[in-house]
């Protein structure tokens, strides 16, 4: 694997595998802002194969691996033949609607790969939010940081749900983007996000146990609706087995809109 040491490098190596692709298949969507914190803390490897483009992001105990092919054959082909993937522990993602997934799934499952989990998106129109209730809800603060991540840590799966970094909670924390909830001096919840113009998606929604009747949540969720009152469209992922939380975002008006995201795993991960 190569180390990446630009975002150009990225860009390049992708348009390099589309060119003249017949059935052009990725998984990768690589926004700019992203790929530089990745490359600045020494995560991003690639790899170029004929006919497919690999990319490797270090994750904590494992590798999450994006891919760019000419075709589902020339995927499976260049696939199998890497050593990493059979070495290490590796997931990937597969977004898309059900069995548009298919083919894609097929190929990689023939490298070992097996399914870790499933999520699915949920959405939400604009709409009126009555007014929160519950503990006091405020922008996280830089001292924060720390239990913020050990609050997400606690209670999402890091193999499939792509919890964040340290430096990038860090980093949303200085953007006003994570919420935050107290109660006697206590960090009870967080509420993680990403807002660009009229479009808003929660990433993580977290509370911890001790907290979880005191209506943190909705006292989370309620000033998150209210500071976007200009969002058109808000968006989430959530694990499709978790009826708790798919229950509660429902109650906010998220619905379904049939988009999924299946993740597999190769390797020591459990499944």
């Amino acid at each position: 694997m190569t180390p990446i040491q630009t975002p150009s490098q990225v860009f390049d190596a992708v348009q390099s595998a589309k060119a003249g692709a017949p059935a052009f298949c990725t998984n990768f969507f690589p926004v700019e802002s992203k790929l530089r914190g990745w490359i600045d803390h020494g995560e991003l490897f690639a790899e170029l194969r004929n006919g497919a483009t690999f990319f490797f992001r270090k994750d904590r105990d494992f590798l999450r691996l994006y891919f760019c092919a000419a075709d589902v054959a020339a995927l499976q082909r260049e696939m199998v033949a890497r050593p990493c993937v059979q070495t290490e522990r590796v997931i990937t993602d597969l977004v898309g609607k059900g069995p548009a997934l298919d083919d894609l799934a097929s190929a990689i499952e023939s490298a070992g790969f097996r399914r870790h989990t499933l999520l699915q998106r949920l959405v939400r129109a604009a709409g009126p939010e009555s007014a929160a209730d519950g503990p006091p809800v405020g922008f996280a603060e830089k001292a924060d940081s720390q239990a913020v991540l050990r609050l997400i840590e606690s209670l999402f799966d890091h193999y499939g749900e792509q919890l964040p970094t340290l430096y990038e909670i860090e980093s949303a924390v200085a953007s006003r983007q994570i919420l935050a909830a107290r109660s006697n001096g206590k960090l009870a919840g967080v509420l993680f996000f990403e807002t660009q113009g009229l479009a808003s998606t929660i990433r993580f929604w977290a509370v911890a146990e001790t907290f979880r009747d005191l209506k943190t949540g909705s006292a989370l969720m309620r000033q998150y609706l209210k500071i976007h009152d200009a969002v058109r469209r808000f968006t989430l992922w959530v694990n499709a087995n978790n009826e708790n939380a798919i229950r509660k975002y429902r109650h906010f008006g998220y619905a379904p809109d049939g988009l999924i995201d299946r993740v597999l795993a190769r390797g020591l991960i459990p499944t």
